[in-house]
């Protein structure tokens, strides 16, 4: 998530000139399945006039990334695959991505073997509610569809988020991209492309993907408060960015009702309301 000129430390870096403040606020990553690491976003050096706030960065809670039980078409993965996905999240834990990337290649390149003919829309769900969602979806629409097992979809993911550790960013949000067209509604997936066009500073994308994935958090119930909230201070963060301070605020204030315990959001009004302070 992201806006403006600022330096960012750890995953929130506050940026405040003397003369001319700049504005910030924090981003926050989604982390894949596994034992929760702490994890710092690169600083960002193009503002050598600004002085580094340095926020500390909220832990993000990991989840089991489980299959959809409302699978319509697991096709011919092989069994070998868990085994593939569980060491290509191993290396990310370990701080290899490289080893991740390559790790998911032969996986994806059997998924487009599989599909390589296929004519109708293809998507792949994690949850029940997403398979109905996007089955019902086309079906409105007179497409035909096909839900697949959701083994593409995590070994996508996980190649798309080694890919930001390498710093790769245009091939990250390749991935994104065509995973968020799989899975339109995967609130986490959408929140990490937020994440991608902020580190590109493309605000107004970046707004769009974590709006899309506040919508999308109902699909994944076992997640709707922890993916609407971090949708919404990525929200919070893009406004500030682009000068929005009051809608900024309300998307702050939107995430805190929902967890009143979120320790970024109180940080980020306080910060909100010196720069209103500032500008008056």
């Amino acid at each position: 998530m992201s806006f403006g000129m600022l330096r960012r430390a750890t995953i929130v870096m506050a940026a405040m000139a003397v003369a001319a403040p700049v504005m910030a606020g924090q981003t926050i990553r989604q982390r894949p399945p596994g034992n929760p690491v702490e994890r710092s976003a690169p600083d960002d050096e193009d503002d050598d006039t600004a002085v580094k706030s340095s926020r500390a960065a909220p832990s993000r809670d990991s989840d089991d990334d489980r299959p959809s039980v409302a699978v319509r078409n697991r096709g011919t993965r092989s069994p070998a695959f868990d085994a593939k996905y569980d060491a290509g999240m191993a290396a990310i834990r370990a701080k290899n991505p490289g080893k991740a990337v390559e790790l998911m290649r032969p996986v994806l390149a059997d998924f487009e073997r599989q599909y390589a003919g296929e004519k109708r829309d293809i998507f792949c769900a994690l949850t029940p509610e997403q398979s109905s969602r996007y089955l019902a979806d086309a079906a409105k629409a007179n497409r035909p569809a096909l839900a697949v097992d959701s083994g593409w979809c995590r070994a996508q993911y996980v190649t798309g988020y080694a890919l930001i550790d390498l710093d790769k960013l245009a091939e990250a949000q390749t991935a994104f991209e065509r995973l968020v067209r799989f899975a339109p509604q995967n609130a986490r997936y959408l929140n990490e492309l937020g994440y991608i066009f902020m580190k590109q500073k493309k605000w107004k994308e970046s707004l769009d993907a974590y709006r899309r994935a506040e919508a999308a958090a109902d699909l994944t119930p076992d997640r709707v408060k922890e993916e609407r909230c971090l949708a919404l201070k990525g929200v919070g963060y893009d406004l500030v960015e682009l000068g929005d301070l009051i809608a900024a605020a309300a998307a702050y204030r939107k995430c805190l009702a929902i967890n009143p315990d979120d320790e970024d959001s109180p940080r980020e009004l306080k910060y909100i309301e010196d720069q209103r302070k500032l500008t008056v």
